[in-house]
């Protein structure tokens, strides 16, 4: 029966005999049931966004994860500037358009790709948020970026949101240069 699933036993338990687009099958006393994986990618207003969605959108087609896009937005009054230019002057309207002009354009590269995938709007302190969110969301993994500096520097200046991801996770984190 499994077979014809295109199921079959490794060395290391069941997987699929060909690789498709569906969530990971677990064997549990004679069936099938499927559980999706999920990745929390953690992104801010930097460029490097979009390699950090890129790398999280790999790492989702080869484990058949869905991407939960978090962006944290700071607790903070709306600019000036917004009140005047805006019609709505409520500070829940300033976050929610910051919190979509940042992840718009990246989850459209999501969907693209064809993974599954949820937006996560945060607001206060980004490590926090991002090591709530991972808990009680449940996610397998948590994609940061290290602002794309190299060697040494690197490790020097990875930010501080993602060193405190890194340093505080209790799941693997995948830092994206």
């Amino acid at each position: 029966m499994l077979a014809a699933a295109g199921v079959s036993r490794g060395q290391t338990g069941f997987t699929l005999a060909a690789r498709e687009n569906r969530p990971n099958p677990y064997i549990f006393a004679g069936h099938v049931e499927t559980v999706m994986k999920q990745i929390l990618v953690a992104v801010d207003e930097h460029p490097h966004g979009e390699q950090i969605v890129d790398a999280a959108i790999q790492l989702a087609d080869a484990i058949s994860a869905k991407i939960l896009l978090i962006y944290v937005v700071q607790n903070k009054p709306p600019p000036e500037g917004y009140r005047e230019s805006e019609v709505d002057e409520k500070p829940e309207d300033f976050t929610e358009d910051e919190y979509l002009r940042a992840v718009g354009p990246l989850l459209e590269r999501i969907e693209k790709a064809g993974i599954a995938f949820e937006g996560i709007k945060g607001i206060g302190n980004p490590e926090q948020q991002i090591i709530r969110s991972a808990k009680t969301k449940g996610v397998d993994y948590i994609v940061v970026g290290t602002r794309g500096l190299r060697r040494l520097n690197r490790l020097r200046a990875i930010g501080n949101v993602s060193r405190s991801v890194i340093e505080n996770s209790t799941v693997p984190v995948l830092a994206v240069p």
